[in-house]
């Protein structure tokens, strides 16, 4: 047998840094040729692929053209290099439901919306994660049908779960679906709406999600082994349990909790998770608000002028697409989500930070790593002026999540901060943010 053209394939098999592992190119390969490992990257079952390069076409890793994706899914090719993207409208809103409100991280929007289809008839399930039944420590991607199995799918997943092989799946099912999606994941299917445009319609909306980063494979058994929990005896691992915004813990089989971290979850362990556990091809990703999703979702962050949260419990919703549109209002009439309209409010713009972090940070850092030699994603939006601050930043920023992919330095770290020995640091950082809060500076609403 000829060895494969290795060109033609997701850029897994040629450049695995480079690789999102949104499960794509398992997704759409019509042989069944590609597998995950263990740590869920693509592997290639030679014996069974054709070199057709499907795979190859639809894979968001190598390269992502923000034009290109705009024309897929508005129509035309104009790229509006902000970090929100394009959208037609804001709303602010919660799920009428309680129960899946009080399950949800962020007032259970996202599991609103699916469910609303689903039991309206509009589609026949709903592509969503959870922890996996038999290893709660893993990520998985399911087809959601029933209320019970909805509510199974709640909560903030931040470990990489390749989404789209669900493709692979939704190939054989009936019927149409409507998915949750990453940015990485929402570009994957873009690209399958062009390349393999019978299968791309089986998918009737996607809901995106905002992101920061996935969090590496094995971050749930670290947090276990720190606190000394063994896995055996886990039922269910919450990035984000209990009262909102939430803590990481694991449920025991025996009913207890055992809560992952001393400190403050906003402030300080997503934050520390994002620098030691974040993969490669996170660090470069500059999508963090699933610019091409029908529409998008994230915490409602927004704080007063006092740093209080004005709305907890709830999500804020870039209605995107006409199909997005459609299916938020349809959720509001039908008593699904409680919403209101912030499109004129300016203070709902996206949180200072992470707009920084994906409009420069990490632009910054593709651009430093593509004159060094080293693979990055190839991106049509240029970098815009810099500051020596800026710059300076991003080089920390990079030291410290290369310190993260050394074992011996990532573990001690993460545990350390994460113990009421490194409480202190949160304290530090909320009283630094706190400070842009004062009425005295401005008067202004500010953003969290």
């Amino acid at each position: 047998m000829n060895p494969i053209d290795l060109s033609k394939l997701a850029i897994a098999f040629t450049e695995r840094s480079l690789c999102t592992r949104c499960g794509t190119c398992v997704g759409v390969c019509p042989e069944d040729a590609i597998v995950l490992d263990a740590d869920m990257y693509p592997a290639l079952v030679e014996d069974k692929c054709t070199e057709c390069g499907l795979c190859g076409v639809t894979c968001p890793g190598g390269r992502v053209s923000f034009r290109e994706m705009a024309q897929i899914t508005f129509g035309d090719d104009t790229d509006i290099a902000d970090f929100d993207g394009r959208y037609e409208s804001v709303y602010v809103g919660y799920a009428s439901d309680p129960k899946i409100r009080a399950n949800g991280a962020g007032g259970g929007v996202i599991t609103a919306i699916l469910w609303d289809l689903v039991k309206r008839g509009v589609v026949d399930g709903a592509v969503v994660t959870r922890m996996s039944r038999d290893a709660p420590w893993r990520g998985e991607v399911f087809v959601a049908r029933t209320y019970e199995e909805m509510l199974e799918s709640q909560q903030s997943k931040y470990i990489v779960i390749p989404t789209n092989r669900i493709f692979q799946e939704i190939r054989k099912l009936p019927g149409r679906y409507a998915m949750a999606a990453l940015p990485c994941q929402v570009h994957g299917y873009r690209l399958m709406q062009k390349h393999a445009p019978d299968l791309a319609k089986k998918i009737y909306t996607i809901v995106g999600l905002f992101c920061a980063s996935s969090l590496e494979p094995y971050v749930a058994e670290e947090m276990l082994k720190m606190k000394g929990v063994r896995k055996e005896d886990v039922a269910n691992f919450q990035f984000r349990g209990g009262k909102w915004p939430g803590r990481i813990r694991a449920i025991l089989k025996n009913g207890h909790i055992v809560n992952l971290h001393y400190s403050n979850f906003k402030d300080g362990a997503i934050n520390y998770l994002t620098y030691l556990y974040s993969p490669p091809r996170c660090q470069m990703c500059i999508d963090g608000s699933s610019e091409f999703a029908d529409v998008a979702v994230s915490d409602a962050w927004t704080r007063d002028e006092y740093g209080n949260y004005l709305f907890e419990a709830h999500s804020k919703l870039l209605v995107r697409t006409p199909r997005g549109r459609q299916i938020v209002e349809g959720a509001i009439r039908s008593g699904a989500l409680v919403a209101k309209d912030v499109s004129t409010d300016p203070n709902y713009r996206t949180h200072r930070l992470h707009r920084k972090n994906k409009g420069t940070n990490i632009p910054l850092r593709v651009a430093r790593l593509k004159k060094k030699g080293i693979p990055v994603p190839e991106y049509d939006r240029e970098l815009g002026p810099t500051t020596r601050a800026e710059r300076r930043k991003e080089r920390i920023d990079s030291f410290i999540m290369k310190l993260g992919r050394i074992h011996g330095i990532r573990y001690p770290l993460f545990a350390f901060l994460t113990s009421r020995y490194g409480a202190p640091f949160v304290i530090v950082r909320q009283w630094i943010k706190s400070r842009k809060y004062r009425p005295e500076h401005d008067g202004s609403k500010k953003r969290g």
